[in-house]
């Protein structure tokens, strides 16, 4: 089984298209937006509970699930997915 850290479009169609069988998709437009903000206002978003920085969150992409791990299909990963 072969898996990606990126979560952009092109890992996203390549789950769809079965060339690899899942990609772990980051929110890179949150961070920036967050970043962005940051600046603007000169306030740091809070660390999220439990961790020393703030978690923008990541979200499995697969299209072949397994039982007790959460995970989005490839629907909602190009409805979602950057670049």
């Amino acid at each position: 089984l072969i898996v990606s850290v990126d979560g952009g479009c092109p890992g996203v169609n390549d789950v769809a298209d079965g060339n690899i069988g899942a990609t772990s998709m980051q929110f890179p437009l949150e961070m920036a937006s967050l970043g962005v903000e940051a600046i603007v206002t000169g306030e740091i978003p809070p660390n999220s509970e439990g961790i020393d920085f703030f978690d923008t969150g990541v979200e499995l992409i697969t299209d072949a699930p397994v039982d007790g791990v959460e995970s989005q299909d490839t629907t909602w990963g190009l409805d979602n997915c950057w670049g």
